[in-house]
């Protein structure tokens, strides 16, 4: 069974060479050929064995969300979490849902360039995602892209400012952080969601970013959930750069 041209056009996006090789990203689905694909990448809850796609087997941090709002409030760690929410309301932090993609695009692409993270390519997260930005003094400081099926609801992208100077300033940044992770969290509740997915987490990892991130996102007070993503490619000029890139078992 093949995806709807639907479903296409909603998660396609140029890889190496746009609207010559297209790459798909699917989510929270079984992983499925695609026609006329040069890539395909799928993420689910579920472990499969599918003949031709590539597995690797990923870690999250999901919570339920059939609790009552305030039970999921009080489940968050109280000095760092709860706590910082509370002083960032009264610092005038606000957050929204926001469509202004352009400004939050700056804001990542430095983050990532500050941290050292390998380039992404922010723009295909434009449509059919929802971004909730923190503003402070009427400036963007923070943002977090979140997906939907209506059920599920995961976190893809969190970046703040970077290199911020002074120790009010630095905060104010984490305060908005949580912030947004709350109000997405508010989000998925009233709109019926039934998980909510902060976006996988590596607490084992020898990078200790990537351990002080997991810890962050487990203290909403989430459980550990295990997930999957999958990925196929067709096009031997793609496999060609994976290789030249370092990429094993291609």
């Amino acid at each position: 069974m093949n995806q709807s041209k639907e479903e296409i056009k909603q998660y396609s996006y140029g890889f190496i060479f746009p609207f010559l090789l297209k790459k798909y990203w699917f989510w929270f689905t079984r992983p499925l050929d695609v026609a006329g694909a040069a890539m395909v990448n799928f993420f689910s809850y579920e472990k499969y064995d599918i003949p031709g796609f590539k597995r690797t087997d990923g870690l999250t941090t999901v919570i339920d969300l059939n609790q009552g709002l305030e039970e999921i409030w009080l489940e968050t760690r109280k000095k760092f979490i709860r706590k910082q929410i509370k002083r960032g309301e009264r610092n005038g932090i606000l957050v929204k849902q926001d469509p202004n993609f352009g400004e939050f695009k700056k804001i990542y692409e430095v983050f990532r360039k500050n941290s050292q993270l390998p380039r992404d390519n922010i723009s295909v997260y434009k449509k059919n995602t929802i971004l909730l930005a923190a503003y402070h003094q009427g400036k963007m400081i923070a943002g977090g892209i979140f997906i939907s099926n209506g059920i599920y609801y995961r976190a893809l992208v969190l970046a703040s400012l970077h290199k911020v100077s002074g120790n009010r300033s630095r905060e104010i940044i984490g305060q908005a952080n949580r912030m947004i992770i709350w109000e997405a969290i508010k989000n998925a509740k009233q709109t019926k969601h039934k998980l909510f997915d902060l976006g996988g987490i590596s607490p084992d990892s020898s990078n200790k970013h990537l351990v002080s991130l997991a810890e962050f996102k487990e203290a909403f007070g989430g459980q550990r959930q295990a997930c999957y993503y999958y990925f196929k490619i067709y096009s031997p000029l793609i496999k060609m750069w994976m290789r030249f890139r370092g990429f094993k078992n291609i």
